[in-house]
């Protein structure tokens, strides 16, 4: 079993953690969540049913871990976006692209940071972590034409937020 886990974590942490990052826009948080995502699979992996495919399984856990962990820490910062924005820089660019990459990117950061928590996550799952929409109707629980519409939304709200902030 020990194997097995062994072979799903290194399959898995990376998108995993990748996607906790985006919603909290904290290191620490992305990994204390995304330890406690592996934990509950190692614990609950026997009481997979094969429903749906494991991916989007863990990512449902991942995602009612991270709003479980919200819940818990209400009131409290629980992102820093400005991390988020610069680890999301292409560090190969010349000086001029880094500095106009690394303003897009802090805007996207801010832009993901002001966006409600269910239009956030259908942004990072669709247009980040590049799901499909089937997986993230398994995901989120929600029925097909309700993931468009939400993706839809999410967008729309994403680009009128990332409009205003460029504005100022």
């Amino acid at each position: 079993m020990d194997k097995e886990f062994a072979a799903l974590y290194h399959k898995y942490k990376q998108g995993i953690f990748s996607y906790v990052y985006y919603l909290s826009g904290d290191r620490a948080t992305a990994e204390e969540i995304c330890q406690d995502v592996f934990l509950k699979v190692y614990l609950n992996i026997a009481r997979f049913e094969g429903k749906s495919s494991f991916k989007t399984w863990i990512y449902k856990i991942a995602r009612n871990t991270y709003l479980d962990f919200i819940k818990s820490s209400k009131g409290k910062e629980h992102g820093r976006w400005q991390e988020l924005s610069e680890n999301l820089v292409d560090k190969r660019q010349g000086p001029e692209e880094l500095a106009i990459s690394h303003e897009r990117q802090g805007l996207i950061a801010k832009t993901l940071s002001k966006m409600d928590d269910r239009y956030r996550t259908f942004v990072i799952l669709r247009d980040i972590q590049q799901l499909s929409y089937r997986e993230i109707c398994d995901i989120t629980g929600h029925d097909m034409s309700r993931v468009k519409v939400g993706i839809y939304r999410a967008r729309r709200e994403f680009r009128k937020i990332y409009e205003e902030l460029e504005g100022k």
